[in-house]
């Protein structure tokens, strides 16, 4: 039987989720970052956690075996816009809903303070952006990119998008570019960012400028100033390939397992 619980019954799982920090780091993060009861609330069965947000996405949290039949019908009645979470909590509930939504299992890598490596020099071709002005033209080169595309379609979302960024540059949020002749040729920045843990995302280099070694040293920028900077523990990230997984090995990220994506077929986002 599903029930929602209350912050103080929510709070007694914290200790299970931080046994696996880095696939549980949304679950975790978004418990210090949203306001309980406004911004998400939590609901459990026996075996699973569900967080469901403002956001219409639901994260899911599998300490033991559970009903996925009640699960699955649970989320058909929420109509998120996603479900996402660490892959054996999700996988159970492929067969129930699969051709109603897009899956895919991208594996996540971690890297700590102390696993840290740099490996390339420190280009002065790198800078902070910090301004809305930074931003949107971050937008714009986002934009310019299939894999990145999604959410920059539109000059109002790249405006929207420059002025939620601008406004979250406070502690402990980050963003880096790269810059040739003053024109933006690469960034990136940090997401779902709390002392303890944060995502490295949005790492990308224009397609006429890739080969060069400008993408090692964005996300070693964004790794030195996450870790070293603002001292978050532990960075998470999704390796676009296996070219980015060797290029994150080499400054110390390992693979700490594959993560979820459940999205919504039949729900259309402007």
């Amino acid at each position: 039987m599903i029930k929602e619980l209350t912050y103080k019954e929510t709070e007694k799982f914290i200790p299970l989720l931080e046994k696996n920090p880095s696939l549980n780091l949304f679950f975790l993060n978004n418990i210090k970052l949203l306001k309980f009861g406004t911004d998400y609330k939590v609901f459990h069965t026996p075996g699973l956690l569900m967080m469901d947000s403002k956001f219409l996405n639901i994260v899911l949290f599998k300490y033991d075996e559970y009903d996925k039949y009640e699960v699955a019908s649970f989320i058909e009645e929420k109509k998120p816009i996603s479900i996402n979470g660490p892959k054996e909590a999700l996988s159970p509930l492929e067969g129930i809903l699969q051709g109603k939504w897009d899956i895919s299992y991208p594996p996540m890598m971690s890297v700590t303070r102390e696993d840290f490596t740099k490996c390339v020099y420190r280009s002065d071709n790198l800078s902070f952006l910090l301004t809305y002005e930074d931003f949107l033209e971050t937008a714009e080169l986002y934009s310019k990119d299939e894999a990145f595309s999604s959410g920059f379609e539109t000059v109002e979302k790249k405006e929207n998008w420059a002025m939620n960024m601008e406004e979250e540059m406070e502690y402990p949020h980050a963003a880096c570019g790269y810059r040739i002749k003053r024109r933006l040729i690469g960034a990136a920045y940090l997401a779902a960012a709390t002392k303890e843990s944060a995502m490295v995302v949005g790492v990308l280099v224009d397609k006429d400028w890739r080969g060069g070694g400008i993408g090692t040293q964005i996300a070693q920028e964004i790794t030195d100033i996450a870790l070293n900077d603002h001292l978050i523990k532990r960075l998470c990230l999704f390796p676009s390939g296996e070219e980015a997984k060797h290029i994150y090995s080499k400054l110390g990220y390992k693979e700490v397992g594959e993560y979820a994506f459940f999205k919504n077929k039949s729900i259309v986002t402007n």
